[in-house]
């Protein structure tokens, strides 16, 4: 894990991280791990790609989730919490 971070940072801008705020903002800043303007609309697009990949592998290596959802979510009902 600490080679890929390292090698992340080393070989690349994006210094690994995946919060598109974070990519705005480092569009905005003037350093050696910046990123330029012009390919914050690359990032931002790989970005939703991966958390769109993340959630269908996700779905396909745990599908009993939605059979077991209400089991595991508890409920919220505000008016048992009013009494």
């Amino acid at each position: 894990m600490g080679g890929y971070i390292v090698a992340a940072y080393w070989f690349t801008a994006s210094t690994s991280f995946a919060n598109p705020a974070v990519t705005i903002a480092r569009s905005l800043t003037d350093t050696f791990s910046g990123i330029r303007p012009a390919d914050v609309p690359g990032f931002l697009v790989g970005q939703l790609l991966g958390a769109i990949v993340a959630t269908l592998l996700f779905r396909w290596l745990v599908p009993s989730l939605r059979a077991d959802e209400k089991r595991v979510v508890v409920p919220h009902d505000s008016e048992s919490e009013n009494s």
